[in-house]
């Protein structure tokens, strides 16, 4: 763990993961209390799908505009006006139910400002990740970002739930309002970041991006340098296949834990915390030892591994052998989003980060519903089987093929790069 207080030792990343560590949080305790009110307002589950949506599908034009924008401004204050605007949105909620006029309309309208916003803050955050640690750091970070998330889709939906028990749900939206300002200090009292240097373009080893950063600064060259790096475009195609399965996972847990294990909440609830532990476990590793194979063929590995750990649900295990299974998925999955961070990172040029990480996430998290939508496909007759094949086979497929694409296995696919 020493890589870990190393890395948190230095004041700007401690300022930066910190906040946003404490902001992902109170996002995990928001969707949870909001659905609530959804539905203590006399919604419908069709009611609840549609806000789901509305809560989503804004990322696919916020994220386009958002990476323009942190490429043009200083993205410490890009990201803290979008905490700001969260904020206040979130805000009015229990402000408006103390003041008793609190309607269903502003929900929705809270979940399209919230959606509009979101992909600011997911790709501001890795954006400004290379400018505040040294490149032998990058995959400890990386690491400690992913479990930011993993702690928030952890324990946020629990503290959720007790805090709505107790005090009702827009004591959740309050005190996220809360977790938002304290973001915003944190990145308030960053220093600015040094511009873009030609030395950090070459330590950023991106000799293809190098070639189109004259292009402007629309969208056209991020999407250009894309697709003109063949080991950005194949990790964001492994993922969005990746994603496609863990959509299908999310509709077949919950039936595994009725249909096979004949269980309730309770053993679906177990399902997804040994997912999650595994997850963190994993991602802990991760970032405290030094990684020593080329982190393309890593990611490429692991992939494989993943889908041939999920291709075992067709056994349907029991449930203490599944447990185990969960943990091992868990564990090996994890270690991609750092591994393929630290690659975007290196890669990139500084001066388009902002654009290309918010496509590529934005490209990235576009398939997971369509998964989802898939996973209730396949499983309508009850059978898991076509739902435990397809997650294989996106996982396993684009394992296989990534270990025999050169891209993966060179230059900052690699080691870092020596720096001219």
């Amino acid at each position: 763990m020493n890589k870990y207080r190393e890395l948190l030792r230095k004041r700007e990343f401690a300022l930066l993961w910190g906040g946003a560590t404490v902001s992902a949080l109170g996002d995990g305790m928001s969707f949870v209390a909001l659905v609530w009110l959804i539905i203590e307002r006399g919604g419908t589950p069709a009611d609840v799908g549609l806000f789901a949506a509305v809560y989503t599908a804004p990322v696919v034009i916020g994220g386009i505009a958002a990476g323009v924008i942190l490429d043009r401004f200083d993205p410490r204050r890009v990201i803290a006006a979008d905490n700001v605007i969260r904020g206040i949105a979130i805000a009015s909620v229990p402000i408006a139910s103390v003041l008793g006029v609190l309607t269903t309309a502003q929900l929705f309208v809270v979940a399209a400002v919230y959606g509009l916003l979101f992909m600011t803050s997911v790709a501001g955050i890795p954006t400004l990740i290379p400018t505040v640690v040294g490149r032998d750091d990058l995959t400890t970070a990386n690491a400690l970002e992913s479990i930011s998330y993993g702690i928030a889709g952890l324990v946020g939906p629990t503290v959720a739930g007790l805090v709505i028990a107790v005090l009702g749900a827009p004591a959740v939206l309050a005190i996220d309002a809360v977790t938002y300002a304290v973001f915003v200090a944190c990145l308030l009292a960053m220093r600015r970041p040094e511009p873009a240097t030609r030395s950090a373009r070459a330590a950023s080893g991106a000799s293809v991006g190098a070639r189109v950063a004259s292009g402007g600064g629309g969208i056209g060259p991020a999407v250009r340098f894309i697709l003109g790096s063949p080991a950005v475009l194949t990790i964001t195609v492994m993922y969005m296949s990746l994603n496609l399965g863990s959509g299908i996972s999310a509709v077949l847990l919950p039936i595994y834990a009725r249909d096979v294990l004949e269980g309730g909440p309770t053993t679906y609830g177990l399902l997804l915390s040994a997912l999650t532990a595994g997850e963190l476990a994993g991602l802990l590793i991760v970032g405290a030892i030094n990684w020593r194979w080329p982190l393309g063929r890593s990611i490429a590995g692991a992939t494989l591994i993943g889908g041939l750990i999920a291709s075992t649900l067709l056994l349907r295990p029991p449930l203490l052998p599944l447990l185990v299974i969960l943990v091992a998925w868990g564990l090996t999955e994890s270690s991609l989003t750092p591994w393929a961070q630290t690659i975007r990172m290196r890669l990139i040029p500084p001066e388009m980060r902002g654009r290309v990480f918010a496509l590529l996430r934005t490209f990235m998290q576009s398939t997971r519903p369509i998964g989802a939508i898939l996973g209730g496909l396949l499983l309508v007759g009850a059978d898991i089987t076509p739902a435990v094949l397809a997650i294989a086979l996106l996982g396993g497929v684009p394992g296989v093929v990534g270990l025999l694409i050169p891209a993966l296995g060179r230059e900052a696919t690699a080691d870092p790069l020596p720096v001219n």
